[in-house]
Formats: C-alpha cells, structure tokens, sequence
C-alpha cells in the first residue's frame, strides 16, 4: 500500500513538473495562438458566452404568453340553518383560459425580444473581439519593442566598434580630443535609449502576461515575422463596400432600427381601436353533496375587449352554461371604464414626435459611423504610404552607408558624420515599424466593426472586386 502511495506520489510531481517546464516554455508564432491561450486561461469569458447564449433560449421559449392557463379549485361548504336541514355542498371546478386575439401585440413583442437577445449576443461577440484586439495589441507591442530593442543593440555594438577606434586614434594623436569627446556623448545618448528600451521590454512583457493571465515566473518568445513580410493593402478603393459591410453588422444601428420599428407598429396598433382583444373561458365543474361527485356542468364565455380606446375602454362578454341535458343559463355583459382624460391628445402627438426622434437618431447614428469609417480608412492607408515611404528611404540610407563606409576607411568623413546616418538609419527602421504597427491596429478595428474574423477583411475585399 505504501509503495502505490509512493508511486501515486510521484507521478502527481512528474505531471506538475511536466506542467510547469511547459508553462515557462510558452512560444507563440502568431497572435491568434495568443489569443487562444488567453481564453483558455479566463472562465469570465466562457460564462459571458454561456449567459448570452441562455438569453437567447430563454427568449425563444418565452412564448408563454401565447399559451393557455388552466386553474383547478376545490371547495366544500357546510351551512347551518335554524329550523332548516344542514346544507352540505362539494364542488370541484377545472377552468381554461385562451387569448384568442390581440391584433398581433403580444407576437409583435415576442419578435423584438428574440431579436433583442439575438443582438445582446452580437454585443458580446463585438466585446470579445474587443478584447482579443487588446491581446493582438499587446502582442504586436511586445513584438515591436522586440525588434526596437534589437536595432537599438545594433547601433550600440556598429558606434561602439567607431569608439574604440576613436579611441585609439586619439591616444595616437591622429584624431582630435574635442570630436571623441562628441562622439562619446553620442555613444552615450544612443546607450541610454537602447537601455530604457529593455526596460520598456520588460514592462510590455508584464503586462503581456496578465492580460493572457499567464504567471508572472513563466517564460514565453514571439517567432513571428510580421515586420518582415507585411502585407500592403489599402481599403480607400473599397470604401463603400466596406461601409455597407459595417451597417450590417452594426448591433447600435440594428437596436435602432427594432426600437423604431416597435415604436412604429405600436403606435399603428394604439389608432387600431376597432380591433379587440378576443378571449375565451371554459370550465367544468362537479357539485354534490357527497363524493364522488357525478353531476358535471360546462361553461363557456366569449369576452371582447377594446382596451384601446384611451377615453371610454370597453368590455363585452358573452357566454351560457349547460350540463348533459339542457343549457341552464346564458348571459351577456358590457362594462366601461369612463374617465377624464384632458393630456390624451397631447399623448398621441409625444408619441408621433418620440417615433420622429428614434428615425432622427438612427440617421444620426449612420452619419456618425460613415465618419468614424472614413476616419479609420484614410489613417490605416496614410500608415500604409507612410511604411512605405520609410522602407524606400531605408533602402536609400543603406545604400549610402556602404559609401560612407568607403569615404571613412579613406578618411574622408568623420567617423561623428557616420554614426549620424547610422543613427538615422536606425530611426526610419523604428518609425517604419510603427507605422506597420499602426496599420495593423487600424485593420483589426475595420475588422471589428465589420463582424469579420481578423484577417478576413481585405478578403472580402478582393472578392467583391472580382
């Protein structure tokens, strides 16, 4: 028995053991792969599906409403008289209810809940895709600062290799005292940069883990190149088609147009006075003085209701009663509710003036959407020229470095003129990722607001185009 407690023991140690060598082995070679790891990693996702998901069954089965309502009862009466026999009755009664027509209010009002728990799921897969660009950002951020820390390593290693020399040549008298001096100050600015750019790393790198909620201890790399084998593609030349793409998966625009809509066919059904609302009511009941109880008696009643006639609401109701034999009873009714209602004219123009506003802020809200796309569009592709004006300029600087190279082993240039284009090499590097970074980013929030997976929207693009 020990011996399987040990064995038990030790392989509870070899799988965590395993575990964690993996946890602090994590590579990612894309940022969905992040993405992915994030989720598994958050039960608050999982659960906000699982909610969205319950409201949308919970709305499809809520047609209640539309079901009729059974009642059973029960009751027995003794009853005492003086100078008269007891009285003893039993009674036993079975009732049906069924709404037989309301001008299609409460179908009306079954549809927009449907759709209303249909868009609070597009809401939430909206925020999820919010929430994977956030980890995509954050990987890019880290990625970026990645290859920013590298270039910046670079100039350190290619300016200090010019120091040394420098330094030599000034202890031999062959360069000036005054320009290592300025040289050195420079070497030290760009040493500075390199060091605050590890230390932007490792900041990035925190808040990288806690936004994939993995440890703090654990280890991870990015083997992505992104930065080398991007991708140009500009959305000006498709605006329109993207514009549409973004109405129709816009859930604001969606809710408005349900709450219009709503707003529109409860108002057409309130001017509807002649319709009624139809109910019916059937019962049987069982009466004696002893059980079992055999003497059966039906009902039935027919009610009509115009409860939309704001100023005098009325009810009729018709009906009779009848057992195995004969119809004992029939009885017919009318009621109506009178009273004063001075603001009722002044309700139905709030009405027409609140059905206004609703078409009023749909537009508005189409307007503001056509901005905030054609905003984005133009900023992704002014990115897009930006990167590749920077990777032209690149190729240029490099071109001119192997000639400066040339003049400085010749000694026609100061080594300070080089580390001057070697330090503006390095820059247009830098501002060429970002403008890349930025783009990127800029993409996924088209992609966002259009309800396509990342990467799918140039896609549709192209497709459209053919």
């Amino acid at each position: 028995m020990k011996n399987k407690l040990r064995i038990m023991a030790l392989l509870v140690i070899l799988f965590f053991s395993h575990r964690a060598v993996h946890a602090a082995d994590v590579v990612f070679h894309s940022p969905g792969e992040a993405v992915n790891f994030a989720v598994q990693n958050s039960t608050l996702w999982v659960l906000q599906k699982q909610g969205a998901l319950q409201n949308m069954k919970a709305a499809k089965l809520g047609f209640r409403d539309f079901l009729p309502t059974f009642s059973f009862s029960l009751s027995e009466s003794d009853t005492t008289t003086l100078l008269s026999p007891d009285s003893r009755t039993k009674t036993i009664q079975a009732s049906v209810n069924q709404e037989l027509f309301d001008g299609g209010k409460k179908k009306l009002a079954y549809e927009a809940g449907r759709l209303s728990s249909l868009y609070a799921y597009r809401e939430y897969e909206s925020a999820f895709r919010e929430f994977s660009s956030g980890i995509i950002s954050r990987y890019y951020q880290y990625l970026g600062q990645s290859v920013l820390k590298d270039i910046r390593e670079d100039l350190v290693n290619l300016a200090g290799e010019q120091l040394l020399i420098m330094r030599r040549e000034a202890d031999l008298g062959i360069t000036l005292e005054t320009d290592y001096l300025e040289y050195l100050i420079s070497y030290i600015n760009i040493e500075n940069e390199r060091d605050q750019s590890i230390r932007d790393l490792k900041s990035l790198e925190r808040s990288f883990k806690a936004a994939i909620d993995l440890s703090e201890e654990a280890g991870f790399s990015i083997e992505d190149d992104f930065y080398h084998g991007f991708d140009y593609f500009y959305f000006e030349g498709f605006f329109d088609y993207v514009l549409g793409l973004v109405k129709n998966a816009s859930t604001e625009i969606k809710k408005q147009n349900l709450a219009v809509e709503y707003a529109h066919k409860q108002l057409k059904y309130s001017r509807r006075w002649y319709l009624p609302l139809i109910g019916a009511q059937g019962s049987i009941s069982f009466s004696g003085d002893a059980y079992p109880l055999t003497e059966p008696k039906y009902s039935f009643k027919l009610t009509f209701s115009f409860s939309d006639l704001s100023l005098f609401p009325l009810s009729v109701n018709t009906g009779g009663g009848f057992d195995r034999d004969r119809l004992y009873n029939v009885n017919n009714g009318a009621s109506v509710n009178a009273g004063p209602n001075p603001v009722y004219a002044v309700q139905r123009k709030q009405a027409d003036i609140a059905l206004m506003q609703n078409n009023l802020q749909r537009l508005q809200t189409e307007k503001d959407l056509w901005e905030s796309l054609y905003g984005l569009i133009i900023s992704h592709d002014n990115n897009l020229r930006f990167a590749d004006t920077a990777e032209r300029t690149i190729a240029i600087l490099e071109k001119r470095l192997e000639f400066s190279r040339l003049e400085l082993d010749k000694g026609e240039k100061k080594r300070i003129d080089y580390l001057e284009e070697l330090i503006s090499l390095a820059e247009t590097k830098i501002s060429l990722m970002e403008y890349q970074s930025q783009a990127a980013a800029l993409e996924r929030s088209l992609e966002i607001l259009a309800g396509f997976p990342f990467g799918g929207l140039r896609d549709a693009c192209l497709q459209n185009k053919k």
